[in-house]
């Protein structure tokens, strides 16, 4: 079988922060390897009525765990809410106090959460792209750099740069792309991918996306594949009863739903997908045994981390440890 790591996105909507911190000391305690924090203003749906800031929860569970490695999936450095220069202090200073636990996930954001600090001037992808790349340059520079040094980019420029409190280990970048283009950037710019399925169904992984990382990777002059994550987005349920009772959370399933202007708008979304758009954003699974065949699909095709959202909930953690996390 090949060899995959079992992940958790624990997110950061719905419950009080001190949820999501519980939730990765038991994940730590059983056995994983890593977890995943969302990076959110605003939750996804407005009934939510929670959403967590992610770097106060990154260093509680750092200090309340032992082994676990933790991120935000994912933090955008485009500029406006998050300026690069201060995300690449905040990991340092994470990884600083915590070597080798730290992880790093950036994507080019949505409008969900970023289009407030742009005064509702959301950018288009490709300024947003652009922006993001830049970002990854002028973090790893602030990370890197042993003296002050001159930054002079298309969007980020200063005299002086310098983080004087450098992380201790090397943070991996993990750059998040579900199309095509941004999966050859991700190869060019980052050390892993970040991408989401059934939404980038087997073929599509196998055909475009994990081909355009690797020329990307090809392009920047790295060797080997490169790290793959993944998020299975599975349900035990029929499609018909999530679009029934589970409506409010499913407005990211729509088309472009980056572009969502607020969580009020992406819930009033969820009304109006469909049975079909939720077989074509979900493994639809009988039992875990249907969940792990879907997890060996994806690392033989070259998946090395698969991430499965369980949210905070102990019994769906404790769940996935004992049927998923045993096997691989």
């Amino acid at each position: 079988m090949p060899k995959v790591e079992i992940q958790l996105n624990l997110g950061e909507n719905d419950y009080d922060p001190q949820e999501f911190v519980n939730a990765a000391v038991l994940a730590d305690e059983l056995g994983f390897r890593t977890v995943w924090f969302g990076d959110h203003i605003f939750p996804w749906f407005h009934s939510g009525k929670r959403s967590s800031f992610v770097w106060s929860m990154l260093s509680v569970a750092l200090e309340k765990t032992d082994r676990i490695r933790v991120g935000p999936w994912v933090t955008a450095p485009i500029g406006a809410r998050y300026h690069p220069a201060i995300v690449a202090q905040a990991a340092a200073t994470l990884d600083n106090m915590y070597p080798g636990r730290v992880l790093l996930g950036v994507g080019s954001g949505e409008a969900l959460n970023e289009r407030p600090f742009w005064n509702d001037a959301w950018p288009k992808w490709d300024v947003r792209m652009e922006r993001l790349i830049e970002g990854i340059r002028l973090i790893r520079m602030m990370w890197d750099s042993k003296e002050p040094f001159k930054f002079e980019g298309k969007y980020f420029a200063s005299d002086f740069y310098y983080l004087y409190t450098k992380p201790r280990r090397e943070i991996p970048i993990y750059f998040s792309a579900i199309g095509k283009k941004a999966a050859r950037l991700a190869g060019m710019y980052a050390d892993q991918l970040i991408t989401i399925c059934p939404r980038n169904d087997i073929q599509t992984m196998k055909e475009v996306i994990l081909p355009a990382y690797r020329q990307g990777r090809i392009e920047a002059n790295k060797t080997g594949p490169g790290g793959v994550a993944i998020e299975v987005n599975f349900s035990f349920l029929a499609p018909e009863e999530i679009v029934r009772s589970q409506w409010r959370t499913l407005g990211i399933y729509h088309k472009d739903s980056w572009s969502i202007p607020n969580p009020v708008a992406v819930e009033e979304e969820g009304r109006r997908v469909t049975v079909d758009e939720v077989r074509k954003g979900t493994h639809i699974c009988n039992n875990w045994g249907d969940v792990v065949k879907v997890i060996q699909q994806y690392a033989k095709i070259g998946v090395t981390a698969v991430s499965l959202y369980t949210g905070p909930d102990k019994r769906q953690i404790r769940a996935v440890a004992k049927n998923v996390l045993t096997v691989f």
